[in-house]
């Protein structure tokens, strides 16, 4: 199992790449929208599943979709800010960080 990292001689210079505001600001979008309705139908799924199961009044279960869309916003808002830090860090040339689970974190001005 002997197996070879294969790296190039030099980094690509980031020009090359085809990069841009635009660019980022698709894929960020994609990425954001494909998190948002994945996790909202996530959590409207299993909140109707469980008042479905436990019998509980529609307007219950309405509420608890409510309060469902709290950590849907959230890690909305956290997505779309990484999603477009790490397209920035790409277009620059610059390797990915680790991640910071704060909402607003990569909101702030550098």
């Amino acid at each position: 199992m002997d197996q070879e990292i294969i790296k190039p001689e030099a980094q690509p210079a980031p020009s090359s790449h085809s990069m841009g505001v635009f660019n980022s600001f698709l894929s960020a979008a994609g990425v954001v929208l494909l998190s948002v309705t994945k996790l909202g139908a996530a959590f409207a799924a299993i909140i109707w599943a469980l008042s479905q199961l436990l019998g509980l009044p529609d307007i219950v279960m309405y509420v608890l979709l409510g309060l469902g869309l709290i950590p849907v916003i959230w890690s909305t808002i956290w997505v779309a800010g990484r999603a477009w830090h790490v397209e920035q860090l790409l277009e620059t040339g610059r390797d990915v960080d680790r991640p910071v689970f704060k909402a607003f974190h990569y909101w702030k001005k550098s």
